[in-house]
């Protein structure tokens, strides 16, 4: 019945009228199709050249480009009508942001029955400090191979059964299990196949290292993107007092072979017997030993939170939440001579969108109220957003629904557009209408196995039980189509966390423009609805809610 009542409250909006029923005349968002026409090729293009040029040094976190977006941010939404959204009065929410370099001082070494074998750092490797000790050191720690790594009651699924891994090395596989559909959603990743859930796990079962196998399916980017993180400074929220790990490795897959080779093992013999249930962790009779001194500190970020505050008596006190990060990797190692990762495409675009949607809420009386929440952090883990999903400036029950825009189409207007995460609430309903309503299609993700639902700031929305949209590109182009398309499907192989992300002016941002049009339009219809969001019944999240 709820679900019947948000569709229907929805659909008395298409008309962009603000009278609802039960609301008092003149509150809501008014005049909707003339505010959509404020998102615009020329506003988008102003804040994408700007927070991605050079001045800004990559807005690496903590660094004075962090600074300096924070900044830029918080003006822009100050000349929009947006309020500071702390109750300081400022537009900052500190997060406290543990900083760890690594340099290798000891490569990574493997001792088996079938000889030893030396790993060429970067090449075929890579690791990060997983404590905020000053030394990360294993020596000579037995290696365990341990399937997929996933401990999951609900599925009956439990890959490291009564084996102890205290002390010693899991050596794991990358994503869920797919080959029966009947289990972890099929080839739909969830949570489970994400790498930072690998660690998560390997931590609380005491092992001290662990590695996982990249393939680019896998992954679904190429081991240059890992390459791209290695011996550069990663970002930490506070520590538990958890068994930490010493270690968090990637090996490729060439490499992972070889390893397992040294202990007599065939890797795609223990990959095949580790798609089922009775799996059982296999000792590989091999022993690794590894060692980085670590510098750590203590970084200054934070979220810049802004604040239009609702009108409503009875929904005033409820929120939807807008969010884009303004991090992205800063400076580091060079490519061609360029050692800025400018992040034009991710995430400058999404801060773009975000600052429209600002402008296009200018003047505006919404039902309920509206935080804007630019967060820090989301490429070193969505820390910005998982910090402020821990401490709400509002009580979390009275978060609505959350909005999210990471990246947008730069390769011009189409027919469809992609929702990640399609069917999880019934915010796919709103958008829905809303495209058939400007007679596009919204899709399901094109490419479920990649997990994009768990990779960018709405997930953290979605653990505290927030129903959460987060539109992806679509790939029917009204003009010149097969072009485009390669184009597109080459972004992340080239430029995907690469300092060849930069604004490029021949951008047909059109295409971002329909979508986010479309988007603000939907936003308008829940911030104003009398009823809230649900989850689909049985979905993953519902219980959080």
């Amino acid at each position: 019945m709820r679900r019947i009542l948000l569709v229907l409250s929805c659909l008395l909006f298409a008309s962009c009228q603000s009278n609802t029923g039960d609301a008092p005349p003149h509150v809501g968002i008014d005049r909707v199709s003339e505010r959509e026409k404020l998102i615009d090729v020329v506003g988008m293009k102003a804040d994408i050249a700007r927070l991605s040029s050079d001045e800004f040094e990559g807005r690496g976190v903590g660094k004075r480009g962090d600074a300096a977006a924070r900044a830029y941010i918080a003006q822009a939404l100050a000349s929009s009508g947006i309020q500071p959204g702390m109750p300081d009065g400022s537009f900052t929410q500190p997060v406290p942001i543990t900083g760890i370099k690594s340099e290798v001082i000891r490569p990574l070494q493997a001792f088996g029955k079938g000889g030893d074998a030396l790993f060429a750092e970067r090449d075929d490797w890579t690791c990060f400090a997983y404590s905020p000790a000053t030394e990360s050191r294993i020596e000579r720690a037995e290696v365990v191979f341990v399937g997929y790594g996933i401990t999951a009651p609900e599925q009956n699924w439990d890959d490291f059964k009564d084996v102890d891994v205290r002390g010693k090395v899991v050596l794991i596989m990358n994503d869920d299990p797919s080959a029966d559909p009947s289990l972890f959603a099929g080839k739909t990743r969830l949570y489970y196949g994400r790498w930072t859930y690998k660690y998560e796990e390997a931590r609380r079962r005491g092992a001290v290292g662990a590695m996982i196998i990249h393939t680019t399916p896998s992954a679904s980017y190429p081991f240059q993107v890992v390459q791209s993180n290695h011996a550069q400074e990663r970002c930490w929220l506070p520590f538990s007092a958890e068994q930490p790990l010493a270690l968090a490795m990637w090996l490729t897959e060439e490499a992972s072979k070889r390893l397992v080779t040294l202990g007599g093992r065939d890797l795609g013999v223990l990959r095949a017997a580790a798609e089922k249930r009775d799996f059982r962790p296999v000792v590989l009779d091999v022993a690794v030993s590894v060692a980085t001194r670590n510098d750590v500190r203590s970084l200054e970020s934070g979220n810049v939170v802004g604040l239009l505050p609702g009108t409503d008596p009875e929904l005033r006190d409820e929120a939807i939440v807008v969010t884009a990060h303004f991090d992205h990797l800063g400076i580091g190692t060079p490519k061609g001579g360029d050692a800025i990762y400018n992040g034009a495409l991710d995430n400058a675009s999404g801060c773009a969108a975000f600052l429209a949607f600002a402008r296009a809420l200018s003047g505006s009386r919404p039902r309920r109220s509206v935080l804007f929440v630019s967060v820090t952090a989301e490429e070193q883990g969505l820390l910005g957003s998982e910090w402020f999903a821990r401490y709400p400036t509002i009580p979390r029950k009275k978060i609505v629904a959350n909005f999210n825009i990471d990246g947008v189409n730069i390769w011009g207007r189409t027919r469809d557009l992609r929702l990640i995460g399609h069917g999880k609430s019934d915010l796919t309903d709103v958008l829905t209408s809303e495209a058939n309503r400007r007679g596009r299609k919204l899709l399901p993700d094109a490419n479920p196995e990649a997990g994009l639902f768990y990779r960018s700031d709405h997930f953290n929305f979605a653990r505290i039980g927030v129903p959460s949209v987060f539109l992806g590109s679509g790939s029917d182009f009204l003009e010149d189509g097969e072009t485009r398309r390669s184009v597109q499907r080459s972004y992340t192989a080239l430029h995907y966390h690469q300092p060849s992300d930069q604004f490029d002016s021949r951008w047909r941002l059109e295409g971002a423009v329909d979508d986010l049009q479309l988007l603000f339009s939907a936003f308008c219809r829940v911030v104003d609805a009398s009823g809230r969001p649900t989850w689909t019944r049985g979905d993953e999240f519902e219980k959080q809610r």
